[in-house]
């Protein structure tokens, strides 16, 4: 795994066709939040703030075992935990609206029992919060053992009670829908994320187009019920770029057609 240790900040590079004055100030403030990237830095080195989350896990883990365990409750959910990988994501810097500020690090839980070699869905998530002096602030574990790929099984046997028996047939049109579902659950399975998109895109232009055959309403509900849990996964997260996800409409899109059903 790469050690993904960075701060983001946004930085504007002035146009060079801008006038000398604007040039100056866009230069300016690229320096300055070059420096504050770099404070920052300095002050995650210093306190050793990754290796410090990383070593906590355990101990917030053990106690919200035992604590879970006195209510009857079995905190892991009946999965093993020695199935359990840790790996850093990144720090984030916040302010709040009374100029408070904290780093945030963050931490994802991922299970190589679930996820074989990829690691690429994480099951879980712990943060960290730190204040500007170096002081603990607060700490948060959670687990989220319904990943898609995990789910999507669920989909299998729900979409094969619903599925009109002769949708399977060539020469019907309803038939270019019913495969696109199928290689989205093949893609989904194969966790190709990108490709599973494009082809809830391709389901939707198909309902959207008005000479198109419509879709048996029971089927069609479980299909973007389906779609629609498949985007707020991958969007939640962050398993496609932003932009790339955001371009074809697909949550609007669902919504649109979950409305239009009678």
């Amino acid at each position: 795994m790469q050690d993904k240790t960075h701060i983001t900040i946004a930085k504007h590079h002035p146009s060079g066709d801008a006038p000398d004055g604007r040039s100056l100030a866009f230069t300016l403030a690229f320096i300055l939040l070059m420096d504050i990237q770099n404070q920052i830095l300095e002050f995650i080195e210093k306190h050793s703030l990754k290796e410090r989350a990383l070593n906590s896990i355990d101990l917030v883990m053990d106690a919200s075992i035992e604590a879970d365990k006195e209510n009857g409750i079995d905190f892991l959910d009946g999965h093993n935990r020695t199935d359990l990988l840790y790996e850093f994501e990144r720090f984030e810097f916040r302010v709040n609206k009374n100029g408070y500020c904290k780093i945030i690090t963050k931490i994802n839980i991922y299970s190589k029992k679930l996820y074989g070699k990829g690691l690429d869905i994480p099951v879980g998530s712990y943060e960290e919060w730190t204040d500007l002096e170096g002081r603990y602030l607060n700490k948060f574990l959670a687990f989220n053992w319904s990943p898609s790929s995990l789910r999507i099984d669920n989909y299998i046997e729900m979409l094969s009670t619903v599925v009109p028996q002769r949708y399977y047939k060539r020469n019907v049109p309803q038939y270019e829908f019913t495969t696109y579902v199928n290689h989205i659950i093949v893609l989904i399975k194969g966790r190709n994320f990108y490709a599973s998109i494009i082809f809830i895109k391709r389901c939707l232009v198909y309902l959207e187009k008005a000479k198109n055959i419509e879709i048996e309403k029971e089927y069609l509900i479980k299909c973007l019920e389906m779609f629609q849990n498949i985007y707020l996964f991958i969007r939640n997260n962050n398993l496609i770029d932003e932009e790339k996800l955001s371009f074809h409409k697909i949550d609007e899109r669902i919504k649109e057609r979950k409305a239009n059903i009678s």
